[in-house]
């Protein structure tokens, strides 16, 4: 059995092709989950949170938003609807977001157009928060 497997980390603008790779944990809609060689092949649904790769020594993070992993027996695909690399987190930028989404939930009720999207838009920013502090 491999002790590696071929990781590819795709949203609609960008492949993060992070080559054979020990480990990924993911954030999935009920839970963080991890994924090694020989992991049973699935279709698992993706939540706003932290991508967790290793290779060897090294670990790489990523702050992303949903999507779906597919694990195959040649590899894992996480398709996102964006990945962002730890080193690449504007944190000034993502601190910014973060008060326009606070802001926009303060708002009474009647004068906010989607209170989902403005939660969902709090949730990337203190995701992008998280990991740019790592």
């Amino acid at each position: 059995m491999p002790a590696q497997f071929h990781l590819e980390i795709i949203t609609p603008t960008h492949v993060f092709d992070e080559g054979q790779v020990d480990y990924v944990r993911a954030p999935g809609v009920d839970g963080s989950f991890g994924v090694m060689a020989g992991h049973t092949e699935s279709i698992m649904a993706l939540d706003i949170g932290e991508i967790k790769v290793v290779k060897g020594s090294v670990e790489i993070f990523y702050a992303c938003a949903r999507g779906f992993a597919e694990i195959t027996k040649d590899g894992v695909q996480l398709l996102v609807e964006s990945a962002e690399l730890k080193e690449n987190i504007d944190l000034k930028r993502a601190q910014e977001a973060y008060e326009r989404a606070k802001a926009l939930l303060k708002k009474k009720q009647d004068e906010m157009l989607d209170e989902e999207q403005a939660l969902r838009a709090l949730k990337r920013s203190m995701n992008r928060m998280s990991v740019a502090r790592k």
